[in-house]
């Protein structure tokens, strides 16, 4: 299929070049083994979220006759092309979700980058609001997840049955001493499933869910962050489940994903107990 469209553009011009550079990096990345590596440098976007934000995926005409734009998209088309489903469910089979390892404490306000800009529908409201506004003023430990399987992955970080805790239900309570919630983010893949799931599987996920969790619950599209957007916060294989620390500020403090280890749980609310002492002394 690349042939034909390279042949369709004729042999001059931009579009010859484009399609010849996207090539190059389809073979590049395809020939890369996936490695498990352990997080150090903060994930996140450079720009706080806000109603206003607008993520953009692809080049402009105007970008397309600026080589260096060109070739940063060319390298950006061929990653994503090979991150196909199959590749997707490959890596999560290989790693049994987990992707990546754990920072071993969490990142510093002066080097933590910020949470995307996401609306979503909650289990009380009616309509899509901004998720950033539920997370202002708090420490949010954010469940990330498109699947059942993913979603059982992040209640690992919230309930552990050897220490006997579980703060999405019977320790509710103890997260107001730490100034903290519970945010879960249902990521939907596509505009049909949302509308289905939103006529029709609404009533049986408020059964699901606890009452008290339903404020922070939301039903979100998938699509409405880029790929490029989702590579920079770690969390575009669509199998496992992912969950963030994210501050009052709206900064992502820590970050996981697949089930939780016992040092995760640990340096999860460490982090968060370590983040409320930090706010109280800034």
């Amino acid at each position: 299929m690349i042939t034909i469209f390279t042949r369709n553009f004729g042999t001059s011009g931009v579009p010859r070049s484009i399609f010849s550079k996207f090539n190059k990096y389809v073979v590049s990345n395809s020939s890369k083994e996936f490695e498990v590596v352990k997080l150090i440098k903060p994930v996140g976007l450079i720009d706080p979220p806000s109603k206003s934000t607008k993520y953009k995926e692809g080049n402009s005409l105007k970008d397309m006759l600026d080589p260096e734009k060109t070739e940063k998209r060319s390298e950006e088309l061929g990653l994503e092309f090979n991150r196909s489903g199959m590749y997707d469910m490959y890596t999560f089979r290989k790693t049994n979700g987990k992707l990546f390892e754990a920072p071993q404490s969490y990142w510093k306000d002066n080097k933590a980058l910020y949470f995307p800009h996401v609306i979503g529908r909650s289990l009380v409201g009616r309509i899509n609001q901004n998720i950033e506004d539920s997370l202002k003023g708090k420490i949010s430990i954010v469940k990330i997840f498109t699947n059942p399987v993913a979603e059982k992955m992040t209640d690992s970080f919230t309930k552990n049955e050897e220490l006997d805790v579980d703060y999405a239900n019977k320790d509710f309570e103890k997260l107001k001493d730490w100034n903290s919630q519970i945010v879960e983010i249902n990521l939907i893949d596509s505009k049909a499933k949302e509308i289905i799931f939103k006529l029709f599987g609404m009533s049986k996920l408020r059964k699901l869910v606890p009452s008290f969790l339903h404020k922070n619950y939301f039903l979100s599209l998938r699509t409405q962050i880029p790929f490029t957007v989702r590579e920079q916060l770690m969390i575009n294989n669509m199998y496992t489940g992912y969950v963030m620390i994210v501050d009052p500020n709206l900064k992502i403090r820590w970050i996981a994903c697949g089930n939780a280890t016992e040092e995760d749980f640990k340096t999860l609310w460490k982090s968060v107990r370590g983040i409320k002492r930090e706010n109280e002394t800034s």
